[in-house]
């Protein structure tokens, strides 16, 4: 009798073999691996044997890939769950060929690229170099292509106090993913705010400066980042600030990919400080203490993110990055000239967009051919420009 078993339920099975039972394995925490949970397993791999599993099934559910961590570490498990697992993967292998190789589409309904294009050029005669650098879209001297929400896909809102309908751990495969689901404004890093305060912080490379002290760090702002005093603010009217960190940011509590959401914090000092730079270009910067609130989930469960299906879609993220500059080849080091152009999921026609003095992002709302887009917080008009290009590349 085939199994019943859904996709959502394999999908359920696959994190709770790689998210609780492997760590415990690795750790070495006998008692977590109980003969009940091991039992358990091994049922469900029976039944796995029952179930109809399409290539698009594995895609979902990830759970070949819970087998293929189960067979690399098979003197770990019992016998019998060590093959059936090498059963399964032989079986799919045959008939959809190495499941190793087995893609994922980010860009699909509700993945994690949805909505999201990648910046193929810029065109440095339309907008100052020095601009660009202070709306930290540019890392100079060499200027990598940015990811950016598509023209037309509309985000929430992210100019609102508190959580704004989002919970610790939530995690997040770049800048502009965040940015489409409305955690924080625009495509750099900084500070979120508004004439009357900030509402988020997305802390990146040397940003954080721990303090010694639990739930209390000090935000090193980007001398760059024009809301700095907006984030003093704060410090007058109470309101808490949602704190992201990046994965590049050189702290011990940064993910290990991607970005995720670490809670709400409280603005409790500010001050200003000069930092001595070795080649000369010293450099004045806010300095901020933030106190973790303590009314809500505790960082454990922030730590628990990337999660390993995070971590799969990240690895498919490199991936798919380094094909798409081996595909377009050359040009980005800041000094090209040629057209400015978006690389996108399809054929579908490439997005030019460029900020008004400032050179930012921001104006991807829904606009016509031609149109212009204000920033409802600050009054810039950005010109959206459609170009309809040859250089888009299928999937």
């Amino acid at each position: 009798m085939p199994s019943m078993l859904t996709r959502d339920e394999l999908r359920c099975w696959a994190h709770h073999i790689r998210d609780n039972l492997i760590p415990a394995l690795n750790d070495g925490i006998e008692v977590a691996l109980s003969t009940a949970a091991l039992d358990g397993v091994e049922n469900f791999l029976i039944q796995m044997k029952g179930a109809y599993v399409d290539i698009e099934v594995l895609r979902y559910s990830r759970i070949h890939n819970a087998l293929r961590e189960i067979r690399a570490m098979a003197s770990r498990w019992t016998p019998r769950i060590a093959l059936t697992a090498h059963e399964l993967l032989s079986l799919w292998s045959k008939k959809f060929g190495p499941v190793e190789d087995i893609r994922l589409n980010l860009w699909r309904h509700g993945g994690r690229l949805e909505g999201i294009v990648k910046m193929k050029d810029w065109n440095f005669d339309n907008v100052r170099r020095d601009s660009m650098k202070a709306a930290g879209m540019v890392d100079l001297p060499h200027w990598k292509p940015a990811w950016n929400l598509e023209l037309g896909k509309a985000f929430s809102h992210p100019l609102q106090t508190g959580h704004n309908g989002f919970e610790v751990g939530n995690w997040w495969i770049n800048i502009a993913a965040a940015f489409r689901d409305g955690i924080i404004r625009g495509t750099a890093t900084g500070i979120t705010a508004d004439s009357k305060g900030a509402y988020a912080i997305l802390m990146t490379d040397e940003e954080e400066i721990e303090t010694g002290l639990e739930n209390i760090i000090e935000y090193q702002a980007s001398p760059l980042d024009p809301d700095g005093p907006k984030l003093v603010k704060n410090l007058q009217s109470r309101e808490l600030v949602r704190v992201l960190r990046n994965w590049e940011l050189t702290s011990k509590l940064a993910p290990k990919a991607g970005l995720r959401y670490d809670g709400l914090y409280r603005v409790s000092g500010y001050g200003v400080k000069l930092k001595i730079d070795t080649s000369g270009n010293d450099e004045w910067h806010y300095t901020f203490t933030l106190e973790r609130y303590a009314d809500q989930l505790g960082m454990e469960k922030a730590f628990c993110h990337p999660n390993a299906e995070e971590m799969d879609d990240w690895n498919e993220y490199e991936r798919l990055d380094i094909e798409i500059r081996e595909n377009l080849g050359s040009g980005f080091d800041g000094t090209s000239e040629s057209e400015s152009g978006l690389w996108t999921p399809n054929d579908s026609p490439t997005y030019s967009i460029m900020g008004h003095d400032t050179g930012t992002v921001f104006g991807t709302r829904q606009a016509g051919e031609g149109s212009t887009d204000t920033d409802s917080s600050t009054g810039d008009v950005y010109q959206l420009n459609i170009e309809h290009s040859s250089r888009s590349k299928s999937l």
